[in-house]
């Protein structure tokens, strides 16, 4: 008998209020139905907690598969919970990178999961579907006779061109909101949909606060002609004008980046996109062949603009190469997003002037800043903080979404350190003058203290919200 699956993307695991399709579980999908094995996929930032128990119950699968980030655990585990009730019989297997990472921890305290997909799982999936028994299939972890079982890793794939495309059919990519401003070659990026799409996996660095290695191993792209067929296919069949490159560095290759750029132009799309890179990854004819395609915003994770904290965090870009990548990138007429984050390993006074007096000189187009470094499983960062006794494994037992960074500074100071960089006005360094004129911050700081000593001694209750960031 053919088995039915079920791929669930959980509600409120968007950042913000804003969700873009789940490229992996339409990955996953898209190789399922190229071996007609019957597949459902229910998104539930369109369709909320009452249409996944809906699908679960009108669809009856024999697998349920949920994606799960980090900081979307909790919703993660209330589904799995929720299927393994109405549908007892049914494999339950979670996969992303917070499982890749955590695969015993989940096993040994969610009896409801059955199968933990570990790194690049395509095709875990399809083996279940065949039938295979668990060990025998790459990249899984499971429970066999009450003790937990971690499988050999799953081969990395190096032909990405040989992965079918994402069942894009199987959502309406209508119903997605848009995310950007403003009117680009006749498109309005306030009301066309923002679609992912991926040139490549993995990523050329390896910064200490980055997972990306646990999951990908290593940088990998597809052709360009691969890419512009899907990019084609969206755009013709479904009406995509507006893209997103979902790539951690989408420029690596000069020449592939060139090429997808030039079949853009070639195919007569007439497409809009954006992407993230890296500045060391960028030049004046690279930028123009994004610009000539319809690149109109490139978003450079820059983190912090001081030599030694870059060095920290295994990030070795110059930050004159930086200042010059974001200049040129203003020149020819493409937005420029500064990436960064208040608060990186080391972060004083001093290195959050650097960066300020570093965009001050740049003038990026736009800032996104971070107030406090996320501290994920797996990574460098993760460790260093285990050694200082700000988190410890169990933390992901919790209800919290993610752990901030605070062995060197407070959650108000680096409230304050973000504010100073999005606003892009110097600290004068003298903690009496700084807190004056950052009053508003050392008030939200006492509301919140004694908001946390209420809870406590049981004088209020906590409201849940769909994140829950602890310091």
């Amino acid at each position: 008998m053919t088995k039915k699956v079920l791929l669930i993307n959980p509600p409120e695991s968007g950042m913000g209020e804003h969700s873009f399709p789940p490229l992996g579980l339409l990955y996953v999908a898209g190789v399922l139905r190229k071996e007609n094995i019957p597949v459902k996929i229910v998104d539930g930032f369109l369709e909320g907690w009452r249409g996944i128990e809906d699908s679960l119950r009108s669809y009856t699968p024999d697998i349920v598969g949920i994606t799960c980030h980090t900081y979307a655990r909790v919703q993660v585990l209330k589904i799995a919970r929720l299927a393994k009730k109405l549908l007892p019989e049914a494999e339950i297997v979670v996969g992303g990178a917070h499982p890749t990472i955590m695969a015993g921890q989940m096993l040994e305290n969610y009896p409801f999961i059955d199968v933990v997909a570990i790194g690049e799982a395509d095709y875990v999936l399809l083996d279940l579907c065949r039938n295979m028994d668990y060990a025998g299939i790459p990249g899984i972890g499971y429970r066999q006779e009450g003790r937990t079982v971690i499988n050999p890793e799953r081969k990395v794939i190096d032909d990405l061109n040989t992965v079918p495309f994402p069942a894009w059919e199987l959502l309406d990519l209508r119903r997605y909101p848009s995310d950007g401003e403003g009117v680009y070659r006749g498109i309005d990026l306030e009301k066309e949909p923002c679609i992912p799409i991926l040139f490549s996996r993995g990523c050329v660095g390896n910064c200490n606060f980055c997972s990306n290695r646990l999951m990908w191993k290593r940088w990998r792209h597809r052709s360009p002609a691969n890419t512009l067929e899907e990019l084609e296919l969206l755009n013709r069949k479904f009406g995509i004008k507006h893209f997103i490159f979902n790539d951690d560095c989408f420029s690596v290759n000069k020449k592939a980046t060139i090429e997808i750029c030039k079949g853009i132009i070639s195919r007569g799309l007439n497409i809009v996109f954006d992407i993230v890179t890296r500045t060391d990854c960028v030049d004046e004819e690279i930028l123009q062949a994004l610009k000539d395609a319809g690149c109109y915003q490139i978003n450079y994770g820059i983190e912090t603009a001081s030599s030694t904290l870059l060095k920290i965090m295994g990030k070795p870009v110059n930050v004159n190469v930086s200042e010059d990548a974001i200049k040129l990138t203003n020149q020819y007429g493409i937005r420029s997003t500064a990436l960064l984050i208040a608060g990186c390993v080391g972060e004083t006074y001093e290195t959050i002037n650097e960066t300020i007096d570093f965009l001050k000189r740049a003038k990026p187009s736009r800032i996104g800043v971070g107030s406090g470094l996320m501290i994920f499983p797996g990574t460098k960062l993760y460790d260093l903080a285990k050694e200082k006794d700000v988190i410890d494994d169990g933390f992901w037992l919790t209800g919290y979404s993610w752990k901030v960074y605070t062995a060197e500074n407070s959650r108000m100071w680096l409230k304050i350190f973000g504010n100073a960089i999005e606003k892009r006005q110097k600290l004068s360094g003298n903690r009496i003058t700084d807190l004056i004129k950052n009053h508003k911050f050392v008030s939200k700081e006492i509301e919140f203290m004694a908001k946390e000593l209420f809870a406590k001694i049981g004088l209020r209750k906590k409201k849940p919200g769909k994140y829950r960031v602890a310091y």
